[in-house]
């Protein structure tokens, strides 16, 4: 009766319009209908209408209902079933979508509902196993999403949304949207984290967007971006070479910055990552070079020196870092000497000849270490060590006349006491060696000539007694 009624004053709007003018400053005669009325009505009238099985409007008019008086939990009830009816109606006509977006409105006022749940979760696999020509990709996320909010722990809704949110993840990349691609294939993984094909797309949406960053000058998320990647999958070369090549220009600006320590931790991990580069090489030499001849970086030197021996690994004919490694050891073995460690000075200065044979100062000092331990051995009588130091002493500085008068004279000691052993040949050697160094020495000559005197006398003494052959006769 209220429908028609209403019906009627519709109809006759336009035929009453003047009349309802004139009357609008009288008071009015009847009080309007409460919500709780009109509720009331409303909700009769839907369950009139779905008792003829007109679902679309009534759903509409228990719509209006619930609306009015929205904590009526008979008015919920109703229309849960009534859009539960007209989402299988519409699965049942071939709208697919439709049928389950009102099943999830089903489900969302009555959620401990079983049939409905029941209804609500076999269309949405329905929906989601369809092509996305029926059913729109997006449309299939957000029903197996909703089924997973009242299922958490449905397992092939698990497996089901993560599939759905791989392929979602990777039409966003196609179009570009580099950060949906992500979130997409993030969620994806979360939900089925031992899927490699999963894994293998999330790596490849972090490095897509990783490149977008990098083209946007975000240089630091581009690496980030690229190292999360690679955790992923850490046998991809592209990956591989693009984080390599990043970090390396993020060095450089570190080292612009005097951020020498930053730098080199950047380019140990580029070459830990992408091993083969040889302009990183070259940069790590740099930066292992700059650091250890920086005065303010603090660093003890032998840190100092452990760090230029490292640069000349990545860059080993580097004339810089050769001579600062020279230097700094010569450094060190002067620091040594004043300790009293001569075999630590002789250490020292070694490594630093290796390493740069050319350098004066270190031919010139190691001569005089060779040269003092040489003659501490003579003090304690080791002769044929004195004279091996000092013959290395005598290599590094020929022209040294101090280091040749100690090497003669100890060429003429040992060889005295080889004579008085009874060698006269090799006292002979030993001899001619030191005459020749030091030929204007009185001693060293006169010891010389009595070696060789000695020498002839035995040689002629041999002679004399050796008895005559016996020649056979004819």
């Amino acid at each position: 009766m209220a429908a028609r009624s209403r019906t009627i004053r519709v109809a006759a709007y336009r035929a009453l319009l003047v009349l309802v003018l004139c009357l609008m400053a009288l008071p009015l005669s009847a009080a309007e209908p409460t919500d709780a009325v009109q509720a009331e009505n409303a909700f009769f009238r839907g369950s009139h209408l779905m008792s003829r099985n007109n679902m679309v409007e009534a759903v509409a008019s228990l719509e209006k209902a619930v609306k009015l008086d929205p904590q009526n939990l008979k008015y919920k009830s109703v229309l849960a079933v009534a859009y539960n009816n007209l989402g299988l109606k519409m699965n049942r006509e071939g709208h697919v979508a439709e049928g389950v977006r009102f099943l999830g409105k089903a489900v969302n006022l009555t959620p401990d509902d079983k049939d409905i749940r029941f209804n609500f979760v076999n269309a949405a696999f329905q929906a989601a196993s369809l092509p996305d020509e029926k059913v729109p990709l997006v449309d299939k996320v957000a029903f197996v999403g909703q089924l997973m909010e009242i299922d958490p722990e449905n397992p092939s809704g698990r497996k089901m949304l993560a599939a759905l949110l791989n392929n979602s993840g990777v039409a966003k990349g196609r179009t570009g949207a580099h950060d949906q691609e992500v979130t997409a294939l993030e969620k994806a993984a979360s939900l089925d984290p031992g899927n490699p094909k999963i894994k293998k797309n999330l790596a490849t949406a972090y490095y897509n967007l990783a490149l977008a960053k990098g083209k946007a000058g975000a240089v630091q998320e581009e690496a980030e971006l690229l190292r999360t990647a690679l955790k992923l999958a850490p046998k991809d070369p592209l990956i591989s070479e693009n984080l390599g090549r990043v970090l390396s220009n993020l060095a450089v600006f570190k080292g612009k910055g005097s951020d020498l320590a930053g730098q080199i931790a950047l380019l140990k991990e580029s070459l830990e990552i992408f091993p083969n580069d040889p302009v990183t090489k070259k940069n790590l030499a740099a930066a292992y070079n700059n650091i250890a001849v920086d005065e303010g970086s603090g660093m003890k030197l032998s840190d100092r020196i452990s760090s230029l021996e490292a640069s000349l690994k990545l860059d080993p004919k580097n004339e810089a870092t050769i001579g600062n490694l020279s230097n700094l050891l010569a450094k060190e073995a002067v620091r040594e000497s004043k300790g009293g460690a001569p075999g630590k000075v002789i250490e020292l200065l070694e490594r630093a000849a290796r390493i740069d044979p050319n350098s004066q100062v270190v031919k010139t000092n190691l001569a005089a270490a060779y040269h003092n331990e040489a003659l501490a051995k003579g003090e304690l009588g080791k002769q044929l060590e004195e004279i091996r130091l000092l013959e290395k002493a005598l290599s590094l500085t020929p022209s040294s006349t101090e280091i040749k008068v100690d090497l003669a004279m100890a060429y003429n000691d040992h060889a005295v006491a080889l004579g008085k052993k009874g060698d006269t040949k090799q006292e002979v050697l030993f001899l001619a060696k030191a005459a020749k160094l030091a030929p204007d020495n009185k001693v060293i000559r006169e010891n010389l000539a009595k070696a060789k005197q000695k020498g002839e006398a035995k040689g002629e003494k041999r002679e004399g007694s050796t008895p005559k052959k016996k020649t056979k006769e004819s």
